[in-house]
């Protein structure tokens, strides 16, 4: 920038002087056909002391211009005399206009400048009549004090009408940099018709001591042959890149808007191997803490010499910085923000940039000899483009200059390795950039989670074709763990919080259920998620739809953006059954990202899902959705549920995630359900680190005011087949309760009465322990069926019933109860059989927590009956003795009379005897009312 700012300067003198009362010009002859004279470039010439890369060369420029006025004519027209000019140099021509004092506005209007200011001489000729010309001996050019918001500004002084002629230096920052110098407002009194003018290399040498003028105060009439008092420092350098030829732009705009161009050949630069390069970085986070939020401090230093009598070093035309692995972009370090667009910025124009304040991400310092002092200016996020997603914008204002300069961060999509480049920099003499990334609790960077020595590798590619690439390695330690501790071993802790707890604690009813797992700094980050919740704990999943599997793999696609997924869920609304936040990145201000949990059918095995669905959007940057699939296993026996989940994410599109923190809220309405049972439990973890780590962290989990359930089941036990003595009748119990307010059953004793007892020589087979985990029971081992309705569930589960074997002397009795295929939840309910009374009784000693509305089992009779009659059952009333206790403790015990297929006589008799004992339950009912 300060570089093309020095290019203006040069220009402008150059034009200045052809202004003469008129401008500072270039460079190249044109030749025009029959076109009116005015303002057209007749002739253009520009001569070069020297053309090696670097070097400071006089510049010797000639042009003459076309014009149509006779100023002694009254009314004569000035419509073709040149009232603007603007001279365009290659890029890489640098004009340092703070190598040379300058002469202040107030001594430049008294034409009293130093001898020290002076950079070179002028010879305007205008236009007398058609066929004269007035001339005047050289006339020296100052280096003036630019006005704010110039870079810099070179005149000279028009002898006789005293009229000053300036030319505006700038920089063309909205393309390659190269420099502009304008001059505006030509006299048009004053028609310019040749001009000549010599800009100095070096302006304090001796050698143009011949030339150098002391004023007398009136213009041109100077004395000349002065020394000067300065150091010798270069006033122009050539470029350091050794490409051509290139060219020098004239344009002149006439009085009438016509505007003419011409061009001169730039001859090529050479000896660009001869030029120096040693640019060299240093690179910093603002903290030494392990697996920390950080900023960045980074200086670049690339040194020019001003000596005249070499060439300048290489400008540097392009960085490429290779961080160590470990030092990541901070997954939170977008939170909040936005980006720079290219017009915001306003890259393609010569203005300051406008990039929105929260795009903001550092400050910077630019230094440049060519510049009288260092620029401010600030670090922007980019916005992302395709295949160039993390971007930033350097940009700084000063001195009429506009430095933008975008630059790419690259990170390695399976480590997060970060290459950062900066490309096709200026060709300016830019001395020293100074950056400074913001630090604090959501600083742009992450540290490395170990303590150690990291290596920064840096490559320099200079504007000199001629030489090579320079290359330097330096390195930044971590000394400490974070947050004071001390550094973490090659194996780092994992000791994760968890706590889980429900809105209410009511027994029996609804409420939502909300789990929180967090992470420390310096732990490891969390690979897997499982969570076991007590006995008794369930969910309503009664009328609840899936999420279907086609539609999660294209929320998990890659080209489905997460703005679209948060704007418009392609899951089902009615399949939402929670919501989720994850926290992710290093400091105490991680980014927090919303999801949603959605019910899924079957995954890996168990009976259903849960998928969490989470929209991976921060500040300006959108990278896709996280789909995170959660199997869900039921207990067969307890029906207790593990939820484990599938490996987290560590790294998305490059940007290690280091997740802190994993909320999942179970809110839907009327879903999660709490036991009946009022004893305290507990919620485990079963969580898991990326360096294999393993914790199960648990929390209290208790109801409440279990005593106020209800607990009102009713058995009812049904023979049917043969009645008489000898005979293998088939049993039916079915069992029913209200599911809503009521305590659900823990323990049922079931003692049938002594007519009835087992058959031992009706046992085809058992199966064995090994053959019923492995659900390859034989089919003789099925001894009849049983099926339960439960409102949690679409359909009921249901299944065989069968004789397992067991450590006590008779084998179990096992209902295998399974869900359909959609929800193929699995319940064993298992019976333990022994002999009471003469009878056969079944203990079901741990009964699920799970409300069942009906419970019927029925067993086969006649030739595979297990049971036996001991008398004809037709004969008396036979009696089932049954214990029910339900979770809370309440005790339902009754003894339904075993019902039979009795005729006839005995028929009536047993229903004579049942509506006799149905009106003393009446009448002592009745009594105790009373």
């Amino acid at each position: 920038m300060v570089e093309a700012a020095s290019k203006g300067l040069i220009a402008a003198r150059l034009l200045g002087v052809l202004l003469s009362l008129a401008v500072l010009g270039s460079l190249l002859a044109a030749t025009a056909s029959a076109q009116p004279e005015g303002a057209r470039i007749k002739q253009f010439v520009l001569d070069r002391s020297t053309s090696q890369a670097g070097g400071h060369p006089d510049i010797h420029l000639e042009f003459e211009l076309g014009t149509r006025i006779d100023p002694f004519i009254p009314d004569s027209c000035f419509c073709n005399v040149a009232k603007d000019i603007l001279g365009e140099f290659p890029a890489g021509f640098i004009g340092n206009p703070h190598a040379v004092p300058t002469c202040s506005a107030a001594l430049f209007t008294q034409n009293q400048c130093p001898i020290d200011s002076q950079v070179g001489v002028s010879e305007p000729y205008v236009m007398l009549n058609d066929e004269g010309q007035l001339g005047v001996s050289p006339l020296p050019l100052y280096n003036l004090v630019p006005l704010p918001g110039q870079a810099g500004l070179i005149a000279f002084t028009a002898p006789i009408v005293n009229f000053p002629v300036y030319t505006i230096l700038s920089a063309r920052t909205g393309s390659d940099y190269g420099l502009n110098g304008e001059v505006k407002g030509v006299p048009s009194y004053l028609p310019l018709r040749v001009f000549n003018q010599t800009i100095w290399g070096v302006p304090p040498a001796p050698v143009h001591d011949e030339l150098r003028a002391k004023s007398t105060g009136i213009p041109g009439q100077e004395k000349l042959g002065n020394p000067s008092n300065s150091p010798e420092k270069p006033y122009l350098s050539n470029p350091t890149s050794c490409v051509g030829p290139l060219t020098v732009r004239l344009t002149t705009t006439a009085y009438d808007r016509g505007v003419h161009t011409a061009t001169y050949p730039w001859s090529s630069t050479s000896g660009c191997d001869q030029l120096n390069f040693n640019p060299s970085q240093s690179l910093n986070p603002t903290t030494e803490a392990a697996d920390s939020a950080s900023g960045l401090d980074v200086d670049l230093k690339v040194p020019q010499s001003d000596s005249p009598n070499t060439p300048s070093d290489s400008e540097i035309k392009g960085v490429t910085v290779t961080l160590p692995e470990g030092f990541s972009i901070n997954s939170s370090a977008a939170d909040g923000k936005t980006s720079c667009s290219d017009v915001q910025a306003r890259f393609g124009t010569e203005e300051e940039a406008k990039c929105p304040e929260f795009s903001k991400v550092g400050t910077l310092s630019i230094n440049s000899w060519a510049l009288p002092g260092p620029i401010p200016g600030a670090l922007y996020l980019g916005e992302p483009l395709p295949g160039n997603r993390y971007r930033v914008f350097i940009t700084a204002d000063g001195y009429a200059t506009h430095v933008k300069i975008p630059g790419s961060a690259y990170p390695d999509p399976g480590t997060g390795q970060l290459t950062v480049k900066f490309e096709n920099l200026p060709q300016s003499p830019l001395t020293e950039f100074t950056m400074h990334f913001f630090g604090s609790e959501r600083g742009l960077m992450a540290t490395p989670n170990k303590c150690g020595t990291y290596p920064v590798f840096s490559e320099f590619e200079p504007w000199a074709n001629g030489l090579a690439n320079q290359t330097s390695t330096q390195f930044f330690k971590i000394t400490s763990g974070p947050n004071g501790q001390s550094c973490p071993g090659d194996k780092r802790p994992f000791a994760p919080g968890f706590k889980a707890a429900g809105a209410s604690n009511g027994a029996g009813a609804h409420s939502p259920f909300t789990i929180n797992i967090t992470r420390k700094d310096g732990d490891q980050t969390l690979s897997t998620i499982g969570v076991h919740t007590p006995r008794g704990f369930t969910a309503t999943l009664k009328g609840i739809p899936y999420c279907p599997d086609s539609v999660l793999d294209a929320i998990a696609n890659s080209s489905y953006s997460g703005i679209a997924e948060l704007n418009n869920p392609k899951c089902p609304a009615a399949s939402q059954v929670g919501t989720s936040v994850a926290g992710a990145g290093a400091g105490s201000k991680p980014l927090y990202a919303p999801g949603k949990v959605y019910l899924t059918g079957p995954y890996k095995g168990a009976p259903l899902s849960f998928a969490v669905v989470t929209p991976a959007v921060s500040g300006p940057y959108d990278l896709g959705n996280v789909v995170n699939r959660a199997a869900v296993n039921v207990d067969p026996t307890t029906a207790e549920v593990t939820a484990t989940s599938d490996p987290l994410p560590q790294i998305i599109e490059g940007i290690p995630l280091r997740v802190k923190s994993v909320l999942i809220n179970l809110d839907r309405k009327d879903f999660t359900l709490n036991p009946t049972n009022c004893n305290p439990f507990s919620v485990t973890g079963i969580l898991t680190g990326d360096q294999g780590g393993k914790a199960e962290p648990s929390s209290h989990f208790q109801v409440a005011n279990c005593d106020t359930l209800d607990y009102e089941p009713k058995l009812v036990t049904k023979l049917t087949g043969g009645t008489k003595r000898g005979g293998h009748p088939a049993l039916k119990a079915t069992l029913t309760q209200d599911p809503s307010g009521e305590a659900n059953s823990a323990k049922a004793v079931v003692a049938l009465p002594h007519s009835e007892f087992l058959d031992q020589s009706n046992i085809r087979t058992i199966c064995t322990r090994v053959q019923f985990a492995a659900d390859k029971c034989p089919t003789a081992s099925i001894y009849g069926h049983a099926r339960a309705i439960t409102p949690l569930l679409d359909q009921p589960v249901e299944g065989p019933v069968y004789l397992r074997s067991s450590s006590n002397l008779l084998p179990d009795l096992v209902a295998s109860l399974k869900g359909p295929a959609s929800q193929p939840i699995e319940v064993d309910v298992v019976g333990r059989i022994d002999s009471f009374n003469e009878g056969i009784r079944t203990t079901f000693e741990s009964l699920p927590d799970t409300p069942v509305e009906k419970f019927v089992l029925t067993m086969q009779g006649g030739k595979k009956g297990l049971l036996v009659n001991s008398t004809n059952i037709c004969k008396g009333t036979h009696r089932v003795q049954a214990k029910l206790t339900g979770q809370n403790g309440a005790d339902a015990s009754q003894n339904p009379e075993l019902q039979a297929p009795c005729k006839g006589k005995a028929r009536k008799k047993k229903a004579a005897a049942k509506k006799k004992r149905a009106a003393e339950r009446a009448a002592n009912k009745t009594r105790r009312a009373r």
